[in-house]
């Protein structure tokens, strides 16, 4: 597993949340549109597919949130010790965000428990969401934590590396 995430090591020091329309701590959003006229995932319009956030660290690992949108939209927002401040975006192939869904679905995301106690130190907190049609759930955990099938953290690692090598704008 990588503890924090790949995505929190390469963007180290940040800013600004993601916030998933329908979920505690919602907000109206503002509509962008980049120089190249393509929408931003900030339109109130779209509702991310997935989300993941990592963290209530307790030390220097990287907390962010991605956010990843049905046409291959995704959205970073860095919120502690990342290198990329604010909001950034990014475009994934739809095929990716794709298999990203059936991940959810192969692994039984909508079987889990929504919450899983924590282990026996104290680590950074995990918490992903999936949108499925109409059905929407969410599942946190400590990623240092026994109770948590493996596939889980294996979905949360894959989700950081399908943005590895994207150009993030503002």
């Amino acid at each position: 597993m990588l503890t924090g995430g790949w995505v929190g090591a390469l963007l180290l020091a940040g800013a600004a949340s993601v916030v998933v329309p329908g979920s505690a701590g919602a907000q109206s959003t503002t509509h962008h549109v980049h120089s190249n006229g393509k929408t931003a995932p900030g339109d109130s319009a779209a509702q991310p597919v997935i989300t993941l956030e990592r963290s209530s660290c307790h030390g220097q690992c990287p907390e962010y949130k991605l956010a990843f949108f049905p046409d291959g939209q995704v959205a970073y927002d860095g919120m502690a010790n990342a290198s990329k401040a604010g909001r950034w975006y990014a475009h994934l192939p739809r095929e990716t965000v794709d298999r990203l869904v059936a991940e959810f679905r192969r692994i039984g995301y909508d079987s889990l428990s929504t919450k899983y106690p924590p282990g026996i130190n104290q680590s950074p907190v995990a918490t992903t969401s999936f949108r499925d049609g109409d059905k929407f759930k969410t599942v946190t955990h400590e990623e240092g934590s026994p109770f948590p099938p493996p596939a889980l953290s294996v979905l949360e690692d894959r989700l950081d590396a399908s943005v590895q090598s994207v150009d993030w704008v503002r």
